[in-house]
């Protein structure tokens, strides 16, 4: 069984994935960024990187997500993702094509090399989807306050952008059922006792196949997300 928790920066996600994976004994999938990424420096840090290497860095991120999706498959029992492939490309890359920093024919490739994927053994939907939103102003307020640096000093505008794009994606999914949660509703920082209430939600909409023996310690795989 697979459960995904979705939502942009500053809802939450990796906080409420760890408290749930924990709560009930799910192997853990946490979002990470690849060390051995060869594009990102290319991407970033180079004349005209963004342009050139848009579609090498999503192809990469598509392939690593992927093989960890694999793994996991191969190794079986129940988990818990930080971020669904979904969002790898139906937000991420889809947002590079339209900011023009992916050509149409590049993004044709990339969409074309994708619905193949899903079509895959590896990428069989999650049972549910857990989806975090907020209003913009609350999510970058929580930026502000708990995020790395670089999401701090990050322009609103791309968080603006990046709030339009989830609202639209969520509004069209249809790979598995969902469950919203309006992340003004609880707060896990200041009230860690909150994930029995959301626990027991998701309980209701699984059983019987959320596992009976809870609190087992999580197991993690690494992840690669954009």
């Amino acid at each position: 069984m697979l459960l995904g928790v979705a939502g942009m920066v500053g809802t939450g996600k990796s906080t409420l994935t760890y408290a749930l994976a924990t709560r009930f004994g799910l192997q853990l999938a946490p979002e990470s960024i690849d060390s051995d990424n060869p594009w990102l420096s290319l991407f970033y840090g180079t004349p005209g990187g963004m342009r050139a290497h848009a579609l090498h860095l999503q192809l990469h991120f598509l392939a690593t997500r992927f093989e960890a999706m694999r793994q996991m498959r191969g190794k079986g029992g129940s988990w818990i993702l930080d971020r669904t492939w979904y969002e790898d490309a139906e937000i991420f890359a889809r947002g590079l094509f339209e900011d023009g920093l992916m050509q149409p024919v590049e993004f044709d490739l990339y969409q074309r090399l994708y619905s193949e994927l899903l079509h895959s053994p590896a990428a069989r939907p999650p049972r549910l989807l857990l989806y975090l939103h907020g209003p913009l102003d609350t999510i970058i307020s929580r930026i502000e306050q708990r995020g790395r640096v670089a999401e701090k000093e990050t322009d609103h505008r791309y968080w603006a952008a990046l709030h339009d794009r989830y609202a639209k994606w969520i509004a069209a999914f249809r790979h598995c059922p969902v469950m919203t949660l309006d992340v003004r509703e609880y707060d896990l920082v200041e009230d860690p006792g909150v994930v029995d209430e959301i626990a027991a939600r998701v309980r209701r909409r699984l059983e019987p196949r959320i596992p009976q023996t809870e609190l087992w310690p999580a197991v993690r795989v690494e992840t690669q997300s954009a």
